[in-house]
């Protein structure tokens, strides 16, 4: 059985004891900006946040981008979050390869040239990418000054989260 197969079969069962509840307007207190990496799934239930609490926004690399700026500005503006949090970690695929390495790859994989989209965000430090997540997200004209933006790296290897300063990045 296919895993979408066992994920239809499964949620029939759970719809049983599904909670109506979820219908209701979300009001969550915090956006989380994380790398799609499957080995951050938990990482709620690593930080003690309960679901309804967060809007998780994730994406490869933790990158600040345009589409992650649409989402939290209705995070903000429309549901209240007051506090971003953005989670870089160890081990990240973006820390594989150059833009120009990766554009290659991919002409190799698919006989054409990256057109879209301009940029992938590899990098080669976590700590100072984050860093530099923040300060763009800091320094955007739509994100209002009271809304608290802070930076982490969560280690893989020992499941520490450690907070990274933005002032080293400028």
């Amino acid at each position: 059985m296919s895993l979408i197969e066992h994920a239809i079969v499964a949620n029939r069962k759970s719809a049983e004891h599904h909670d109506p509840s979820l219908a209701n307007k979300p009001a969550p207190k915090i956006a989380i900006l994380t790398c799609m990496d499957p080995r951050l799934n938990e990482l709620l239930e690593w930080l003690d946040i309960k679901p309804a609490d967060a809007d998780v926004i994730r994406n490869v690399g933790t990158a600040a981008t345009e589409d992650v700026v649409r989402s939290l500005m209705f995070s903000i503006h429309v549901l209240g979050v007051r506090e971003i949090m953005l989670v870089g970690h160890t081990g990240c695929g973006m820390e594989m390869f150059t833009e120009e390495e990766f554009e290659k790859h991919l002409h190799t994989q698919c006989g054409v040239w990256a057109v879209s989209p301009d940029r992938f965000h590899f990098y080669s430090d976590v700590n100072l990418t984050t860093q530099k997540q923040v300060l763009k997200l800091r320094s955007h004209p739509w994100i209002p000054s009271d809304v608290v933006i802070r930076g982490f790296v969560f280690d893989l290897s020992t499941g520490n989260l450690r907070e990274v300063s933005s002032k080293d990045a400028g």
